[in-house]
């Protein structure tokens, strides 16, 4: 006959153990998200090589339009234009006259690092958490 005891208080402290531990977890989470608040929005840069610069939340509503110097041919030999819409938490181009339309083709975004270039016109726009974390172009 083999005695049981200190199997059992074994067992005892290993759940007071995870108990403790489910505990702390718990008590982090709820200090991390909820005292804390919601975290900061993330921000929409858009910037071309030439000196543009905005900066707008990601959860704004806006559409505005970028104009940067001619490539020298084509539909954009004078005047290059790129036309920004965030609306929905997505960023759109939705119109350029660039001869190779990239960024008008490409789908909208809307996460952090993701971006959307227009090469002809030196145009980058996106997604960051913070506005200083943008890519420098000038």
């Amino acid at each position: 006959m083999s005695d049981t005891r200190p199997t059992e208080r074994r067992r005892r402290a290993d759940l007071v153990l995870i108990g403790a531990v489910l505990a702390v977890a718990l008590g982090w989470f709820a200090c991390s998200h909820l005292v804390t608040g919601p975290a900061d929005t993330a921000v929409v840069v858009c910037q071309s090589q030439d000196g543009f610069y905005r900066a707008d939340p990601l959860d704004s509503d806006v559409s505005y339009t970028v104009t940067t110097p001619g490539t020298g041919s084509g539909a954009d030999a004078d005047e290059g234009t790129n036309t920004v819409r965030i609306a929905g938490g997505c960023v759109d181009v939705t119109y350029a006259n660039c001869s190779n339309q990239v960024c008008a083709d490409h789908d909208p975004i809307d996460e952090v690092g993701e971006q959307i270039v227009c090469l002809p016109h030196g145009v980058v726009v996106e997604i960051v958490e913070r506005e200083q974390d943008a890519t420098r172009l000038a």
